[in-house]
């Protein structure tokens, strides 16, 4: 099969792929044992269709599309003026790099994160930026380190009552 992507700006109509893409990928990521009413109420509440058309139109957010032909395959998700303690120097966020499993070590998430970088370089003038990433997801962990992204210490996320152990990384 044919692969041949292309990076853009996300617009409102593609809120409701988006959000499919999201469940899919956090789901496959995360619910590792299987869906239960707490991880499906969550991907229901964060990942909408009208929350990602109101993303593609906020002026403190950027969100990006990787699409394969007509069909998205990733998305990155920035929010300027976002500061994290950990990365006092960076106030960008890459809040989410999401791409479908079947599209992994394809060149996606690099082509999302180049034109993320880009696009913080063109709103701030520096290309600084930071995430959280569970740190169970190591080959997530892997790929920030070898794109250039240090380890400034870790945060937690919070779904229903557990905690979940958070890596901060940031660049440069």
């Amino acid at each position: 099969m044919p692969f041949s992507l292309q990076v853009r700006p996300a617009v409102a109509t593609d809120a409701h792929a988006l959000a499919a893409l999201a469940i899919q990928v956090w789901l496959d990521t995360y619910a590792t044992d299987g869906v239960n009413d707490l991880l499906g109420r969550h991907v229901l509440d964060a990942f909408t269709p009208s929350g990602f058309a109101a993303l593609a139109q906020d002026p403190a957010a950027a969100l990006l599309v990787a699409q394969n032909d007509a069909h998205f395959v990733g998305y990155a998700l920035l929010r300027f003026d976002a500061v994290q303690p950990l990365a006092l120097a960076c106030n960008t966020e890459l809040c989410t790099l999401y791409v479908q499993e079947r599209f992994t070590r394809a060149g996606v998430g690099t082509a999302l994160l180049e034109r993320a970088r880009i696009t913080v370089r063109e709103r701030t003038g520096v290309g600084a930026m930071w995430l959280a990433v569970n740190t169970r997801n190591q080959r997530a962990c892997r790929f920030y380190e070898k794109h250039g992204f240090s380890l400034k210490g870790r945060t937690w996320f919070a779904l229903g009552e557990d905690r979940h152990e958070n890596h901060v990384f940031a660049v440069p």
